[in-house]
């Protein structure tokens, strides 16, 4: 009964709080995949292929099933949202499961607590993103693989394969859990091989198919020389770095400290089997997902390991349970979960990177940006004279589900002198920074909005 209830109250959490998002706008990397819908919802599924610009290399799983629902009921921000409230009670489902594996049932409390907490996850459910549905097919699968049922893992590892690129990466982590946890129980290499031979085979023939139509797989041309090109040995080192840092920001300080004080601690002793596999769910998709993040050179994002923060949570719960003092485990629950709240609202220097599609701190941006997109038509500017960068220069038509499209140049390497007006928020991680130091010293201020930690500036020439 007390099972059924938590599950209920977490349950109600994330249907209030998709009501509270209703007309909060596609944000960041989501308004490519919108655009992607879009395409599909004006022009049919004749080749299932998205607009170069947008595409991955990867089967658009999200936008598909974004376009068919929107066929169905309208195409709008409130049933986009919708859509993914039965993948955000399948997180919870599926993070529940998991959890009451390893978990007594007051600390299985603590767990969905936890997973409220976690600043990425529900900043994500906020925005649409589409990261929803490889978490979801990810525990999914692993809830799966632990239970040895293969058939059902086969299916879910298939779905979470065609989610995304990463839902591939997560794939392997998968297999490598698959591989390691039989290999303790049977001491030797035992796989269910026909597990992996259906999404195998359904990946080999997209990526067959995605060559024949673009030309290309894996690394796109329109994003080899950005985001998708190798790195220097220097370069990977920073990379490590900075996954460092996203995997530990947020708050999750404390979980990992927790977690390797667990480790420091049972390694002197018999560590538990439980122990043990929580351990390799938590590190194996991390070193996975490192691996293959670190030779490129695309920013490393907080979002890329939610599905490790949710592993994390149960294993620091786990290590919590442990804790024979009542109150000194009270007292760590209250200290994880407070640092994880206030982890949200953390604001670090301009250009940092402060994660703003994984940070509840973005909210304000939404109403600010909307409120000076007003200024700007009510002032009779033409938006061609307005430059911007990323993610003010989203379309619309993408961002709101407009019907007409309404953006702003995009000056990705400037010069911004070619235009009259430059639009800046510190939800920008500027390229051009000497550029926007100009314009803030020498540029005429026209419009300042401000709410929460963000900000929008209009200035003009």
């Amino acid at each position: 009964m007390q099972n059924k209830l938590i599950v209920s109250i977490t349950f109600l959490f994330f249907i209030l709080l998709t009501i509270f998002s209703l007309q909060i706008p596609f944000f960041w990397d989501g308004t490519f995949f919108s655009e992607s819908a879009v395409q599909f919802f004006e022009n049919g599924y004749n080749n299932c292929i998205v607009p170069k610009q947008v595409d991955t290399g990867g089967f658009p799983l999200y936008s598909i099933y974004l376009s068919i629902v929107w066929k169905i009921f309208s195409k709008s921000l409130l049933v986009s949202h919708l859509a993914l409230l039965p993948f955000l009670l399948g997180i919870t489902f599926e993070y529940y499961k998991l959890a009451k594996r390893f978990l007594n049932q007051k600390t299985v409390l603590f767990a969905m607590i936890f997973l409220l907490a976690e600043p990425t996850l529900i900043t994500q459910s906020i925005l649409m993103g589409y990261d929803l549905i490889m978490i979801y097919f990810f525990l999914l699968s692993l809830n799966f693989v632990l239970s040895k049922k293969y058939n059902m893992y086969s299916l879910a590892l298939t779905l979470l394969c065609l989610s995304s690129v990463r839902g591939c990466i997560l794939g392997v982590s998968l297999l490598s859990i698959d591989v390691i946890i039989n290999h303790s129980l049977f001491k030797k290499i035992k796989i269910n091989f026909f597990s992996y031979l259906f999404p195998s085979l359904i990946i080999i023939i997209w990526t067959i198919y995605h060559y024949q139509k673009t030309g290309w797989f894996f690394i796109s041309p329109e994003r080899e020389n950005t985001h998708e090109s190798m790195v220097s040995i220097g370069m990977m080192f920073r990379q490590f770095l900075f996954i460092s840092w996203k995997i530990t920001d947020f708050g999750r300080i404390v979980l990992w400290v927790l977690l390797i004080s667990g480790i420091i601690y049972f390694y002197k002793k018999q560590m538990a089997t439980e122990l043990k596999t929580l351990l390799r769910i938590v590190f194996i998709p991390l070193i996975t997902l490192s691996i293959f993040m670190i030779p490129l050179s695309n920013p490393i994002g907080h979002k890329y390991f939610i599905v490790v923060f949710l592993c994390l949570n149960i294993g620091g719960c786990y290590l919590i349970q442990q804790m024979q003092n009542k109150i000194l485990r009270n007292g760590a629950f209250s200290i994880c979960c407070l640092v994880l709240f206030t982890g949200s609202f953390w604001l670090y220097p301009e250009r940092l990177g402060n994660g703003w599609d994984s940070s509840l701190k973005v909210l304000p941006y939404f109403h600010l940006k909307d409120e000076m997109d007003e200024f700007i038509k009510n002032k009779k500017i033409d938006t061609k004279q307005i430059g911007t960068q990323y993610p003010l220069i989203a379309d619309k038509k993408y961002s709101h589900l407009s019907d007409t499209s309404y953006f702003y140049p995009n000056v990705w390497i400037g010069p911004i002198s070619d235009y009259h007006y430059f639009l800046f928020t510190n939800v920008i991680n500027s390229d051009i920074s000497n550029q926007v130091e100009e314009v803030k010293t020498n540029w005429k201020l026209i419009k300042s909005l401000k709410s929460g930690e963000v900000y929008i500036n209009l200035y003009k020439h």
